[in-house]
């Protein structure tokens, strides 16, 4: 019979909960400075910092803090800890706990709501949201190069039906026997507008936008595709009527067919199908202003599908570079 392994890797610890604070910060060091430490402040940035050993200690409030290491920079001469200038910075809560559900937020392929993180880490749910939007936060995109190639552009409609919602055709219809104009609402008109951009065989980019229409999707197609090497493919949409303009464009139209040739949007169509399996069936409800950070999170596992889960989990932790003191939509930060 095969043993336990005398030494085990992080991932390993990581997901059989035997990773400690000590291995946590060790983890977070290497991923961060991978040439070695350095002063984080802004104003300073010295390459020269030397480590301070601290050792266990209790708190007033009677909450035990364990040994871990500082360090000092010999330009500035303050010291800070290798939490600091990060989504884990000035937390009460363990490291290990912030490692352990950030693996388990990557390794999730529709995602982990913050109800299962309360239950199985022990801490409040109030805290596990907060944990949640803080490693989303740093799952955003930082990169943001223009898409080329082939690329496929799709709407969609995020949100459920309104409780006791008539059938949106047999109200119109009643309106218009009686004489009146319909006013009946279709139930797309109560959902939120989600527009993507994928690039076949590489990466999608999503985002929340107000509504679909020739003003809104146009000027985001161009900020986000490199127009002179690439070749656009919707549907039969109006908004991308006058695409062509600014690089070559293809029509599927689905009141006809579905695939003609290499003319399709079934990519993006696939991508839509996994974000909305996990928003309906983990999370359930997501209010609007926060639905662009559940993105960033489908979109972060979605461009790293050809990673390991542990490739996955180090490039985040290599991108948890900025403070959140509290969570802010994108429009209001």
């Amino acid at each position: 019979m095969h043993g336990e392994p005398k030494s085990k890797s992080e991932v390993l610890k990581v997901t059989d909960g035997t990773l400690t604070e000590s291995d946590a910060r060790a983890m977070l060091e290497r991923m961060r400075w991978p040439n070695g430490p350095h002063c984080v402040f802004a104003d300073c940035g010295g390459a020269e910092v030397y480590r301070i050993e601290v050792k266990a200690s209790v708190r007033k409030d009677g909450r035990p803090v364990p040994p871990r290491s500082l360090f000092r920079c010999k330009a500035c001469r303050r010291q800070f800890s290798v939490t600091k200038g990060t989504i884990f910075e000035d937390s009460k809560i363990p490291l290990r706990t912030w490692i352990m559900v950030a693996y388990r937020m990557c390794v999730s392929k529709k995602g982990v709501s913050a109800h299962q993180i309360h239950r199985e880490f022990g801490v409040t749910y109030e805290a596990a949201w907060f944990m949640c939007h803080r490693i989303r936060y740093a799952m955003q995109d930082k990169t943001l190069a223009p898409l080329s190639g082939t690329i496929e552009a799709d709407e969609t409609y995020v949100g459920g039906k309104r409780r006791g919602h008539p059938v949106w055709k047999e109200r119109i219809q009643d309106e218009i026997n009686m004489g009146l104009r319909p006013k009946a609402k279709h139930p797309r008109d109560e959902k939120a507008v989600v527009f993507g951009m994928l690039e076949r065989g590489g990466k999608v980019r999503t985002m929340h936008v107000a509504e679909a229409t020739s003003q809104t999707l146009p000027p985001i197609m161009q900020q986000n595709i490199d127009m002179k090497n690439s070749r656009l493919i919707t549907d039969g949409h109006p908004a991308y009527r006058m695409t062509k303009k600014h690089l070559p464009h293809d029509v599927i139209r689905h009141e006809v067919e579905y695939v003609n040739g290499d003319i399709h949007t079934q990519g993006i169509e696939n991508y839509w199908s996994l974000v909305k399996r996990g928003i309906y069936g983990v999370f359930h409800h997501v209010d609007e202003e926060y639905l662009g950070c559940y993105l960033d999170e489908f979109q972060f596992r979605f461009n790293r599908r050809k990673a390991s889960d542990a490739e996955r989990f180090y490039d985040l932790l290599r991108q948890t570079e900025g403070r959140l003191a509290w969570y802010l939509p994108p429009s209001q930060a």
